[in-house]
């Protein structure tokens, strides 16, 4: 049992040693080595690991990891599924190992008779919620203790649950569809108001793609406008404004406008936004889990600033 427990705790202490220098320094000398490891895992091994009883009487709760999945499917890949997870590993009184897995949209599974090294190796069944009936469908176990994989072959053409211990990075829990209310402010002196979707899309080095969403905007000073839709990538996160922030100005992007006066068509172009002008994004996620993204941009030669504040609620998942 030892054995297994310095395996999981080394292998959880050296993936997130870098990132925690400050918390695992036992010498306090600016750099994590295996002497400060081998010493945090001895303590933990004196403290103990808990003794929960789920899922049997006979059985001993080692290590419970809550974390985000990823899920991939004969129709979608790699899709951030949330960050409610929760993976469970046990040990009978026969020296048995079990694992558990909880989701809210994925279901329950248990995985008896686990072979525990450096793969996991089980199978077993999930259950899940489909159409408002119950679901037992086989599934199997596999990878690090850290990122193992449920495989579940009967559902969608093949489903895999990636499962990843720790808080998953903002860029996913911010990526998702949002819809609300746009407000367009031209030249700081009309507004106009208009319900609309913008789409989140997260990238993996920590930034996100804002698709702008085309705007139509009726009887305006211009007469009726048409604000095609273009994508704003690499938002990167911005910590002093506590949101995700992105100057586009030199991104060489262009919206394409259309504008009619009474029926007849006056304008239908692409432009350029100007490096002249104040071109920038900035998205910052709310507390009730929805989104306010400020736009400020100027087509071309356009005289007027354009500034286009939304606010959102993200919509369900329909993956």
């Amino acid at each position: 049992m030892k054995k297994f427990i310095t395996f999981m705790l080394a292998t959880l202490l050296m993936g997130s040693a870098n990132a925690q220098q400050t918390k695992y320094d036992i010498d306090k000398d600016g750099s994590v080595t295996v002497s400060d490891i081998t010493t945090l895992i001895n303590v933990y091994l004196e403290q103990g690991m808990g003794t929960g009883t789920d899922p049997g009487d006979d059985t001993t709760l080692l290590h419970e990891f809550t974390g985000y999945i990823f899920v991939t499917s004969a129709y979608f890949t790699d899709s951030y599924y949330g960050n409610e997870a929760v993976l469970a590993v046990y040990k009978t009184a026969e020296g048995e190992y079990i694992v558990t897995f909880s989701d809210p949209q994925w279901g329950e599974a248990t995985f008896t008779h686990v072979t525990v090294g450096q793969q996991l190796d089980g199978s077993g069944t999930l259950t899940m919620l489909y159409h408002g009936q119950m679901y037992e469908y086989a599934a199997t176990l596999s990878g690090p203790m850290t990122t193992p994989v449920i495989s579940i072959p009967d559902v969608m053409g093949g489903t895999s649950i990636t499962f990843h211990v720790g808080n998953a990075p903002v860029c996913y829990t911010t990526a998702g569809n949002y819809a609300g209310t746009n407000t367009v402010v031209v030249g700081g002196m009309f507004t106009y108001t208009i319900d609309m979707t913008y789409k989140i899309t997260a990238n993996a080095d920590g930034t996100i793609n804002i698709v702008v969403p085309e705007v139509q905007l009726n009887g305006t000073m211009m007469g009726d406008i048409v604000m095609g839709g273009y994508t704003v990538s690499n938002v990167a996160w911005d910590d002093e404004r506590g949101a995700f922030y992105r100057d586009y100005s030199k991104d060489g992007l262009s919206v394409h406008l259309t504008i009619s006066q009474n029926g007849t068509v006056t304008m239908d172009d692409d432009f350029a936004f100007s490096e002249d002008n104040a071109v920038n994004i900035l998205a910052k996620p709310t507390e009730d889990g929805g989104i306010k993204i400020v736009n400020n941009f100027q087509p071309g030669k356009m005289p007027f600033p354009i500034a286009a504040t939304f606010e959102g609620t993200k919509t369900p998942n329909l993956k």
